[in-house]
């Protein structure tokens, strides 16, 4: 077995039904390797849209999203969309040819520092040395794309590595692939039922992996178990954003915010007044703890409680641990969710059309579709 089929075969392990890829010299050998491995081919134009695919892919399915590029520029087209996949906290796998390990230093065709280059926009990025590690750094990664806040990992691929023998290199196991969970403790569960039971205006923010789309039933039933309003805060217009209508007015009024993996960041005014409320108290679950770290320099002394627990798994325990607490009042739950509702445009007629009748023109082709799936850019236009 050689390098590269090992690779595909650690690919075929994790589950891996589609890649997307731009071809290149350097990824031919994994090309070849895929052949008979059930592991559809999605070729694109440039190797952004491979990243930006496998991202979507990822969002989407809830499966890992993979892209194939090849060296030097192939690798380059790809930062912008790993830095937004990095963002959108994805799980996304990017695997890059290169150049020859064994003539690292000579100038040869396309050669790269490429982990030097992907390391500030990723969570991991390895090159394995020889053909036997490729099954381990490519399980690794995986593992990593999946544990903690999701999000991509990068493997470069030298040719020569993938083209020489494993050896009697065994096959990655189930664990090696795996989530590495972080659980949030029963202790701390319970003592954040009781804050949020305690509580007069209570509000649970989430980030981008626990929006509807990705977690809608684990939000659903935390929102049941805790009779508490959930808000997913991912667009980069922040509470600006006009899915969330007038809920900056509310959160303002707040007197306990839960940062649920959501990272007190530009996106909520860094949690300072007058967006938060001076006296309102947080608790802030998040399972990278720099980031924990980072909201005790913004918030001392407003921080009543924190702990590093991965986001999903935090929902469950803590609807588990708010069972049989007493839920805030209705009246708070309803000012909230008539707040995030509201859509009032002022729509004035001109020679223009308004962007809310684009925007209705639009939605009445959504209804019609069985599933519809609608993909925008253009900055302010697309909010």
């Amino acid at each position: 077995m050689k390098g590269a089929e090992l690779l595909v075969d650690t690919l075929v392990q994790a589950g891996v039904r589609r890649l997307f890829s731009l071809s290149g010299n350097q990824i031919m050998p994994v090309y070849d390797a895929l052949i008979d491995s059930g592991i559809a081919i999605v070729h694109v134009r440039h190797e952004a849209a491979a990243v930006y695919m496998a991202d979507a892919w990822a969002q989407i399915t809830g499966e890992l999203g993979v892209a194939l590029v090849t060296a030097g520029p192939g690798l380059g087209n790809t930062i912008a969309s790993l830095f937004c996949a990095r963002h959108s906290e994805s799980p996304v796998l990017l695997l890059s040819g290169d150049s020859p390990i064994g003539a690292d230093g000579d100038a040869v065709f396309q050669e790269m520092a490429q982990t030097d280059v992907t390391r500030p926009v990723v969570k991991a990025t390895r090159r394995p040395a020889r053909a036997e590690r490729v099954g381990y750094d490519v399980a690794a990664a995986i593992s990593r794309a999946r544990s903690g806040r999701p999000g991509p990992a990068h493997v470069a691929l030298p040719f020569d590595v993938l083209n020489a023998a494993a050896g009697g290199a065994a096959r990655v196991g189930a664990g090696e692939l795996a989530r590495r969970p972080r659980e949030l403790p029963v202790q701390a569960a319970g003592e954040i039922a009781e804050r949020i039971a305690r509580a007069e205006r209570p509000i649970v923010l989430t980030g981008p992996c626990m929006n509807r789309s990705r977690n809608g039933v684990r939000l659903g039933e935390l929102e049941a178990a805790l009779g508490v309003p959930v808000i997913p805060v991912e667009s980069p217009r922040g509470l600006r954003d006009p899915a969330l209508g007038a809920f900056a007015g509310v959160l303002a009024r707040s007197d306990l915010v839960v940062f649920l993996g959501k990272v007190l960041d530009y996106s909520v005014g860094f949690a300072r007044p007058p967006v938060t409320d001076a006296a309102a108290e947080f608790v802030v679950i998040d399972p990278d703890e720099q980031v924990i770290e980072h909201a005790h320099r913004l918030a001392s002394g407003r921080i009543a409680l924190s702990a590093c627990a991965d986001s999903d798994l935090a929902a469950e325990a803590t609807a588990a641990a708010a069972s049989g607490t007493p839920a805030p009042g209705r009246a708070w739950r309803e000012e909230v969710t008539g707040a995030v509702a509201n859509r009032a445009i002022a729509v004035e007629i001109g020679a223009r059309p308004h962007p809310q009748v684009v925007c209705e023109a639009v939605q009445r082709i959504l209804d019609a579709a069985a599933d519809p799936i609608l993909i925008c850019d253009g900055g302010e236009f697309g909010q």
